[in-house]
């Protein structure tokens, strides 16, 4: 009996997700601007439970914060102020 494995390109990858710490150090920014970040909607997040002040398990995918450093960087620009 043979058993034939699913091919490579037909399993779908897991999407790899950070934590808030995580998400900070990335950042180089604290916890509450990532918590900020998320609460204005720059930054997308899945919560993992409730809190009465901030939402507790926050998790992002890597893909979203990679999609916003790159949003964010800034053209040099030629002018010297």
């Amino acid at each position: 009996m043979s058993h034939d494995a699913p091919a490579a390109d037909t399993v779908a990858e897991a999407p790899h997700f950070l934590n808030a710490t995580e998400v900070a150090a990335r950042l180089r920014v604290s916890r509450s601007t990532v918590y900020n970040l998320i609460a204005d909607g720059h930054l997308a997040a899945q919560r993992h439970g409730r809190g009465k002040i901030r939402p507790r398990g926050v998790r992002v995918p890597a893909a979203a914060v990679e999609a916003y450093l790159t949003e964010s960087l800034i053209a040099p620009t030629s002018e010297v102020a």
